[in-house]
């Protein structure tokens, strides 16, 4: 399992977009969030695309246009964000890579199939259970402080 910079990147784009339409603004642009998060534009504009694809947020046309939710903070999971941002944080790779030639076959009987689907279902649901309200709340001390981000490597 690996959280990729896709992932980090949309949680603090869509952090940041919160963040700022909750203190009143309608959208923010793809540069703001690009200055204010440290992100290259067009990694920003790659993120955002992603984002707008997963039904997470949507633009604005227009000289006020930019970058809004679709919905409130609190009811948009880490989860979603990060399989908008990069797909399945925990991919199950015996049932989407081949084995040899052949693709590893369900009627088989495999002992470590059912351990990585529990370990996939728990991923999620912790994924799940934080929201982007939690993120903007700083709800767990190890929570990133969005407006405060670096640069990351």
């Amino acid at each position: 399992m690996k959280i990729t910079r896709w992932a980090e990147y949309g949680i603090h784009c869509a952090a940041f977009i919160a963040a700022e339409t909750g203190a009143g603004r309608y959208t923010v642009s793809a540069t703001e969030i690009s200055n204010s998060q440290n992100i290259p534009l067009d990694y920003t504009r790659q993120i955002l695309q992603r984002l707008k694809q997963g039904g997470l947020i949507q633009t604005v046309r227009g000289p006020a246009g930019g970058y809004r939710l679709t919905k409130a903070p609190y009811s948009i999971t880490l989860g979603e964000i990060i399989r908008a941002a990069e797909g399945e944080v925990f991919e199950i790779v015996c049932e989407s890579n081949p084995i040899g030639k052949e693709r590893c076959d369900d009627s088989i009987a495999c002992g470590i199939r059912p351990i990585w689907y529990k370990l996939h279902e728990h991923i999620n649901s912790f994924l799940n259970s934080y929201t982007l309200k939690d993120v903007l709340d700083n709800k767990e001390n190890d929570l990133v402080v969005i407006k405060s981000a670096g640069k990351r490597g």
